[in-house]
């Protein structure tokens, strides 16, 4: 085997597996993302396997140089600075690029911030969508958002402290009554799980909810058509141009989060 795409502790070094420690022990070199990070874990644990940096910036640069070293009879681990590698981490260029070479690969699994959060979370989970980040800034992000509330299945976003309540306040304005969940320091001391509506939701973070950690949120499907909002459509679509989108955004995403003829809507708020 060329590579071992190994999982590690999202939070908690207990729930590093025997499997992964012997791995990381026996392969010839550990990627990963950044080595003082990794550097903790490979200490505690007492491996000494070298490690070497492979993270979004360096990627193409050292790629061809893993490659080489495979064919030559090299074994590598692949982590990140915690949980599943690949998801939200580079990755999945190296495999694409060992699949095309023909080079074997095992995937060693662990636990993901995203999936925990989503069994936390009490919301529907038969289907769902992980959207990962939303984009930083912009319209990028304010799109991606509307995306995420039109969405008919479950979604999970990974969101950082800084941008929580600006996140969760964009979703209230979108829908207040929409089911949210927000899970942070997941596996740690102060692990912490909170459901409520999004305008409750709202009003925890920084109070109940600390705005510490890196956080997930999982957001319940968008509405069936039958299902009523309290607040006008006129003035629901006010709300959506007061968060930055334009007015005929706006007046889309309240037909598809009413179940109405986007005509309909553009009528009535044209007409006020």
């Amino acid at each position: 085997m060329h590579l071992f795409v190994t999982g590690t502790p999202i939070g908690n070094l207990d729930d590093m597996t025997f499997r992964a420690i012997e791995t990381l022990k026996d392969v010839d070199t550990i990627l990963c993302e950044d080595t003082r990070t990794t550097r903790k874990l490979t200490n505690h644990f007492e491996i000494s396997t070298p490690l070497r940096s492979y993270h979004d910036f360096n990627k193409e640069e050292v790629e061809d140089h893993i490659i080489e070293e495979m064919k030559e009879g090299r074994t590598f681990a692949l982590v990140s600075d915690a949980g599943m590698p690949v998801v939200s981490d580079p990755g999945f260029e190296l495999i694409g690029r060992m699949q095309r070479e023909n080079l074997d690969y095992v995937v060693i699994p662990s636990a993901s911030a995203f999936t925990m959060a989503l069994v936390a979370s009490g919301i529907p989970s038969y289907e769902f969508t992980y959207f990962g980040f939303l984009p930083k800034t912009g319209r990028k992000r304010k799109d991606k958002l509307i995306e995420v509330m039109e969405h008919p299945f479950t979604s999970v976003l990974y969101e950082s402290p800084h941008k929580i309540k600006d996140t969760i306040a964009a979703i209230s304005n979108i829908d207040p009554e929409r089911n949210v969940s927000v899970s942070r320091e997941i596996t740690k001391k102060f692990e912490q799980h909170e459901r409520a509506s999004a305008v409750e939701m709202a009003d925890m973070l920084g109070e109940r909810i600390p705005l510490k950690g890196e956080f997930v949120i999982v957001v319940e499907g968008a509405p069936e058509i039958e299902e009523t909002f309290d607040m006008p459509v006129t003035e629901h679509i006010e709300v959506l141009v007061g968060e930055g989108m334009k007015p005929k955004q706006a007046i889309k995403a309240v037909a598809d989060l009413r179940g109405l003829r986007k005509q309909d809507v553009y009528d009535e708020y044209h007409k006020k």
